[in-house]
């Protein structure tokens, strides 16, 4: 029998995912599976033995960490074998927000996902693709500028604080000297007469596959991370006073487009920095170590064949790439 093989980031979660790893192990004996266990050592390691394990012939391969990992992953595999030649990833979530594993609806419980790891069917899901001057990578959930930066730049004083709470100290900690950047953002292809141009300051533009970001925070609550589409949030320079009026709205979803907020859904989005200056950005909750001009993104229909309960019903992933 191949063994399967599991990536483990053992710092995910401040170190919970290596000390969840005895359970796991426990959890697999019971369940009698051939494994081994590859733990990430440093940032970038996660693709190296993601395309290691792909090269060595593994059809299934299964992720242990945050969305920071199965960036890593995704990446790795997408550069090697291309949409539509990857392994099916199942995914054991331990992280600080988790929302790729929110988007997708992977069970939370270790003995649960360990379940749907084995013996789920899986499903295709939509990946986004950013290239900026330079480089190029893709996302499997988030891209953003603005306010976005400045609050993974602020993070590491508040992680005592897990998931949304963290993130939400972070930004209010970040809001009160927060200055709005110059964004064009040209929604659509430049050739496209029915395409829209977003022109001026901007607190955060954030372009994500799934509803979520920040540990559960519903920027769009009408994504999918199956439809094909990626979701633009932009949200203008507010006052405090509107921040407070539209914070909890934006929580649970229910904020719709504002006078301040542009929701948008689209298959490619170009966002170019104001004036000479030049953009930082994220991508799935990691910052880029690069400062672009610009950046170009779109989605790719279908790229990653995520492991879900065979209940779901989902089709089989080499059909959906295929179509």
């Amino acid at each position: 029998m191949q063994e399967l093989p599991i990536i483990l980031n053992p710092a995910s979660s401040s170190g919970k995912a290596g000390r969840l790893k005895g359970r796991l192990e426990q959890g697999l004996g019971r369940r009698g599976v051939a494994y081994r266990i590859l733990e990430t050592r440093a940032p970038g390691h996660a693709a190296e033995l993601a395309v290691q394990a792909h090269g060595e012939g593994a059809t299934r391969l299964v992720v242990m960490g945050g969305d920071g990992t199965i960036h890593e992953v995704t990446n790795g595999l997408l550069a090697q074998a291309g949409a539509g030649g990857l392994p099916e990833i199942g995914v054991i979530p331990v992280g600080t927000g988790n929302d790729f594993f929110r988007m997708v609806g992977v069970p939370s419980r270790l003995d649960d996902a360990l379940s749907v790891v084995l013996d789920g069917r899986a499903h295709a899901f939509d990946v986004g693709h950013c290239r900026w001057q330079g480089g190029e990578s893709h996302f499997v959930n988030l891209l953003g500028v603005g306010l976005d930066v400045a609050v993974l730049q602020s993070r590491d004083g508040f992680r005592k604080l897990s998931g949304k709470l963290q993130y939400l100290a972070a930004a209010i900690h970040t809001l009160t000297r927060f200055s709005p950047i110059d964004l064009r953002i040209h929604v659509g292809e430049e050739s496209d007469p029915e395409a829209e141009e977003f022109v001026g300051p901007a607190l955060m533009a954030q372009v994500t596959v799934g509803p979520s970001v920040g540990g559960g925070i519903l920027v769009n609550p009408g994504a999918r991370a199956d439809d094909g589409l990626l979701d633009l949030f932009l949200i203008r320079p507010v006052t405090a006073l509107q921040v407070a009026r539209y914070l909890p709205r934006v929580l649970r979803g229910t904020h719709g487009a504002e006078d301040e907020i542009e929701l948008r859904q689209l298959r490619r989005v170009r966002i170019e920095a104001g004036g000479q200056g030049t953009l930082a950005f994220e991508m799935d909750g990691e910052l880029v170590g690069h400062d672009t001009p610009w950046l170009e993104v779109r989605v790719i229909p279908g790229a990653l064949p995520i492991l879900l309960p065979a209940s779901d019903g989902g089709a089989t992933v080499r059909d959906e790439v295929a179509a």
